[in-house]
């Protein structure tokens, strides 16, 4: 918190809850954050839909007009979809791997791996 109050910095990670309040401290006050370029909201689909809007909308109207928001989702309902519309740009790009549809769907090209053992030394070897 004291390196944030010093610098501007590039990079700020956490939830929208603990940023607002690290950002609301007055000693020592931390409000800068015109360095930043990139909001990044993990899990936007549960953040959106459980009720931390207005954490985000906090956050949001602190960094400058030309930031870059990021949604990642494995779910896009069309209620989320909708709220998160107001926080990009006329030009947002969408990238959907799997199904494009409101549908979750797994990608079918992806290869999962999985091994499994009850003996703690055992090596996996390809």
């Amino acid at each position: 918190i004291g390196a944030l109050s010093r610098g501007r910095p590039s990079l700020v990670v956490g939830t929208p809850g603990r940023l607002n309040d690290i950002l609301a401290l007055k000693s020592p006050p931390v409000t800068n954050l015109n360095s930043c370029r990139y909001i990044v909201l993990d899990e936007a689909d549960r953040m959106l839909d459980m009720g931390f809007e207005p954490q985000i909308k906090s956050v949001i109207d602190l960094l400058p007009a030309d930031h870059q928001t990021l949604f990642f989702t494995a779910t896009w309902p069309r209620e989320v979809k909708a709220m998160a519309a107001s926080y990009l740009k006329d030009n947002a790009v969408q990238v959907f791997i799997g199904g494009a549809d409101d549908k979750l769907v797994a990608n079918k090209f992806i290869t999962r791996h999985a091994l499994s053992s009850f003996n703690r030394h055992a090596v996996h070897l390809r």
